[in-house]
C-alpha cells in the first residue's frame, strides 16, 4: 500500500496547467516519482486514470519501492516504464506481457543475476534498457535475443566476463559497460554494425580485439581508467570524434616521458659555453667538466644551434609511412621552444591537421 500520494501542488510543479495542450499531452502519463513510496498497487496507480489501456508512460522513479505490482501487465499500451532509484530486487514475470514497451529504466536498484524473468527477451519491442548501478555479476543472456535494442546501459555493476554473442545486437547504437570489472572484450563486439557510442571506462582492460576496427559508425570510444599499455594498430581506421584514454599506463607513461625537467645551473652554463664556442682545456677547468662538455648533444630542430646534456624536451613527430600509416617518432630537443607545436607535430600532407588532431586525442584522451 502506498505511503504517499501525489497532491495537486505536485502536479503544478511538473506541468504547465495554463497550457491546455500540454495538459492533454500528459493524459497518457502516470507520475508517482519522488514521493518516497515503499509500495504501490494497481488500484493506487489507476486512482486518477479512466482507462489503463490509454497509459503510455509510468514514472515511479526515486522512491523506495521493493517490488512492482504483478498487475503491471494491464497497461497494454505502455511505452515507457521508469523505475530508477528504488530498491527493487526482482521484476514480476508479468512484465514480459507489455508488448509495446520500448523504454525500461531500472538504474540504481538492487537487481542481480536472478532478478530478470527467464522470458525477459519476450519484450521484443524494447529499444532502451538501463540496468546501471545494480548488482549484476553476469551479463544477462536474455539481452542477446532482444534484437531491436538500440541502447543498453549496464554501467556500475559487478560484471567480470562478457559472452561472445554481441553480433546478435545489430541495431544497438549505444553500449555502456563502464564501471564494472571486465578483463576482456570479446571479438563479437566488432560486429555490432550500428554501434555509435561504446563506453568501456573504469574496468580492468589491457587490450581490445582487432575487430574493433570494423565499427564503421563508431564516433565515441571511452577507455579511460583501465590498464591499456597499447592499442590495436587498426584503431586508426575508425572515424572517431571522441576517444578517452586518460589514466591508462599508455597515457601515463606518455605524459611522464614528455615532462620537461628544467636544466640545472651547471647545464645552463655548459650550454652557454658550447653555444658561444668558448675555448676550454684541462688547464682552465677540471677534467670532469671537460668530459661533461664533450657529452653535449645537438638539438634535432634544424633551425636551432643549441645543445643539451641531461635535460631535454621530448617531442612526438608523426611521419608519413608509405602513404598509409603515420608512425610516431620521438625527437629530442633542447627546450619546449623548439617544438613546432605544443604537443606533437606531423609531416605536411593535405590532411595533416585532421590526422594531428586525431593522434592528440588517441595519445592524451
Amino acid at each position: 500500500m502506498a505511503t504517499a500520494l501525489p497532491s495537486q501542488e505536485g502536479y503544478e510543479d511538473d506541468y504547465d496547467l495554463d497550457d491546455v495542450d500540454d495538459f492533454d499531452d500528459f493524459s497518457d502519463t502516470i507520475d508517482y516519482s519522488h514521493l518516497n513510496l515503499n509500495a504501490i498497487d494497481y488500484n493506487e496507480l489507476t486512482a486518477t486514470v479512466e482507462n489503463a489501456h490509454h497509459i503510455k508512460n509510468i514514472q515511479l522513479n526515486s522512491n523506495s519501492l521493493l517490488t512492482l505490482t504483478p498487475e503491471i501487465d494491464k497497461f497494454q499500451s505502455l511505452i515507457t516504464l521508469e523505475l530508477s532509484n528504488n530498491q527493487l530486487v526482482q521484476l514480476p514475470h508479468e512484465i514480459i506481457y507489455l508488448k509495446n514497451l520500448k523504454n525500461l529504466y531500472l538504474k540504481n536498484n538492487s537487481l542481480d543475476d536472478l532478478s530478470l524473468p527467464k522470458d525477459f527477451d519476450q519484450l521484443k519491442q524494447l529499444e532502451v534498457i538501463n540496468l546501471g548501478g545494480n548488482r549484476f555479476k553476469q551479463f544477462p543472456y536474455q539481452i542477446f535475443r532482444m534484437v531491436n535494442l538500440k541502447e543498453l546501459y549496464m554501467g556500475s555493476n559487478r560484471i567480470t566476463n562478457l559472452p561472445d554473442l554481441f553480433q546478435t545486437l545489430t541495431k544497438m547504437e549505444v553500449l555502456y559497460l563502464g564501471g564494472n570489472q571486465i578483463g576482456n572484450i570479446p571479438d563479437s563486439i566488432g560486429y555490432m554494425d550500428s554501434l555509435i557510442v561504446l563506453n568501456l571506462c573504469d574496468n580492468r582492460l589491457r587490450t581490445l580485439p582487432r575487430s574493433i576496427s570494423r565499427l564503421n559508425r563508431l564516433k565515441s570510444l571511452s577507455l579511460h581508467n583501465n590498464q591499456f599499455c597499447a592499442l590495436p594498430p587498426d584503431i586508426i581506421r575508425l572515424d572517431l570524434q571522441e576517444l578517452s584514454l586518460r589514466n591508462n599506463p599508455l597515457v601515463v607513461r606518455f605524459v611522464r616521458d614528455l615532462t620537461y625537467d628544467v636544466p640545472t645551473l651547471k647545464e645552463l652554463a655548459a650550454r652557454t659555453i658550447k653555444l658561444h664556442r668558448v675555448d676550454y682545456d684541462d688547464k682552465s677547468i677540471p677534467k670532469c667538466l671537460i668530459e661533461y662538455l664533450n657529452s653535449a648533444k645537438s638539438c634535432l630542430n634544424p633551425k636551432c644551434k643549441g645543445v643539451y646534456f641531461e635535460s631535454c624536451h621530448k617531442n612526438i613527430k608523426f611521419v608519413d609511412f608509405c602513404g598509409k600509416f603515420y608512425l610516431p617518432l620521438l625527437q629530442f630537443l633542447c627546450s619546449p621552444a623548439c617544438t613546432p607545436t605544443s604537443t606533437c607535430s606531423m609531416t605536411t600532407t593535405n590532411h595533416s591537421d585532421d590526422m594531428n588532431s586525431k593522434f592528440k586525442k588517441v595519445l592524451l584522451g
